[in-house]
């Protein structure tokens, strides 16, 4: 609770990064299978794998921290997959937590006011150079990739969600939902601790918890009353898989939120 008043605080301190009002998350999807690949497959092999049970694929639009070249990612792409019957889930992999274990990533600052406004600043690139070039547009979710960190350390989780705050702020001051993808263990639970509180308020959850379950609720580490009918499950972390003759290295999905 100390977290959530303080960084409630500094957000209006920052009077110019509070944020609208939440941006109303479009009706969620049926749902069902999908996964992500850290380069977008060509049309031709997501034409390939209309064979397979997965309707919906992660597709990482920027960030600092993106570790593949996307030379299919086009806005061409997003109109011919999506037009096959895919949905898009949009990750932007930006500034990670200063306390997370990678090596060679570039992180947040552990300042409270400069995490939260480096948190606006790449929810600004997230849409202006990555989401609407491609033609995604407002009301699309966005998911910002925050990788597994050391909750444990003092002052990270003030950073992370001082972070999110400005995304949040940023990605509904530009029409789009703010949405994150995280470790469940980490980014996911320190969320979920704060989501009674405006600024903080995310609208949407993409966890990583690879157990093998494609269940969307019942998970340990946060309560199923948070993000009701706005969860993606990534429950199995990268393998090969073969679909019409093109194979591919994934992660499995259940999705059960918004997507693009």
């Amino acid at each position: 609770m100390r977290r959530a008043i303080a960084a409630a605080a500094l957000v209006v301190a920052l009077g110019g990064l509070v944020a609208c009002a939440p941006t109303k998350s479009p009706p969620p999807p049926a749902g069902g299978g999908g996964f992500d690949a850290c380069t977008a497959p060509s049309t031709g092999a997501m034409n390939a794998w209309l064979q397979s049970p997965y309707r919906f694929v992660g597709v990482f639009i920027g960030g600092a921290n993106r570790a593949c070249s996307q030379p299919n990612l086009t806005a061409d792409w997003v109109n011919t997959v999506h037009g096959s019957g895919y949905g898009l889930i949009p990750t932007y992999v930006g500034l990670q937590a200063w306390c997370t274990s990678a090596s060679n990533v570039a992180r947040m600052s552990g300042d409270l006011a400069t995490a939260q406004s480096q948190g606006y600043d790449s929810s600004v690139d997230a849409v202006q150079n990555g989401a609407a070039p491609r033609g995604l547009g407002a009301v699309t979710p966005v998911y910002f990739d925050m990788e597994a960190y050391d909750s444990s350390q003092p002052g990270c989780t003030d950073a992370v969600t001082a972070f999110m705050s400005g995304w949040i702020a940023g990605l509904h001051n530009q029409g789009y939902v703010a949405a994150m993808y995280s470790s469940a263990a980490s980014g996911v639970r320190d969320m979920a601790a704060i989501q009674d509180n405006p600024p903080y308020q995310l609208d949407a959850i993409w966890f990583a918890h690879w157990n093998g379950d494609p269940g969307l609720y019942g998970d340990p580490y946060f309560p199923d009353s948070v993000w009701s009918g706005a969860r993606i499950h990534q429950y199995q972390g990268g393998h090969n898989e073969n679909w019409g003759g093109v194979t591919i290295n994934i992660d499995n999905d259940q999705v059960g939120g918004p997507t693009a």
